[in-house]
């Protein structure tokens, strides 16, 4: 056969291509429970935060997921717990953000009037703008935050607010759209979380 033949090309392209898809695929197989774990890990993390625990990378953060919420159950719409007395209620959420689908996990006190922590799972903003959403200073302005009507993230110097009774978190210079996109996200969560417990919006 030759070389320079249209068969000869159709072929080896054949060929090429499927040598690439099985190693693909050998690949996904043998990395599939891993990046499975991680997953699990990740969302782990993600709740725990959300019920204001504080992580360490030295936790095993499945078993105190377990420790945290024995009925976990991720079928449910949300989960309840009781820390030091208090009564926790923590749910996943998502939605629209600029670019993308923001997730994350909300957790909120019984009565619906404070955050307990926010936690983000997955964004797909802007890096150094929008992305800057799963940063530390930014996440933790939502412990503790008032938010009997929502919270408000306001357009700011991008240091974060310390009231923790004005209903306000301070949002990230020049990403005023994820930050609506995320005021509003959060602020369906609390109805939704509201609606699930009996209606208490």
């Amino acid at each position: 056969m030759k070389k320079d033949s249209l068969i000869y090309t159709v072929l080896v392209t054949a060929v090429a291509a499927f040598i690439f898809v099985f190693l693909l695929s050998l690949a996904n197989s043998a990395t599939s429970e891993k990046v499975a774990e991680n997953q699990r890990i990740l969302e782990a993390r993600a709740y725990l935060t959300a019920a204001g625990i504080v992580v360490s990378e030295e936790m095993d953060v499945e078993k105190e997921l377990k420790s945290v919420f024995p009925q976990f159950d991720s079928s449910k719409p949300y989960q309840e717990t009781t820390l030091n007395g208090k009564q926790l209620i923590v749910a996943p959420f998502q939605g629209s953000g600029l670019w993308g689908t923001i997730t994350g996990v909300l957790g909120m006190d019984a009565d619906f009037s404070r955050i307990v922590g926010m936690e983000i799972l997955s964004h797909s903003e802007t890096p150094g703008l929008g992305g800057r959403i799963d940063e530390a200073w930014f996440k933790d302005q939502f412990k503790g935050e008032y938010a009997v009507d929502g919270i408000v993230i306001r357009k700011g110097g991008g240091k974060g607010d310390t009231d923790k009774d004005n209903g306000e978190v301070d949002g990230i210079t020049g990403a005023s759209r994820t930050s609506d996109s995320l005021q509003q996200i959060i602020n369906n969560q609390i109805d939704k979380m509201k609606s699930a417990k009996g209606g208490m919006n």
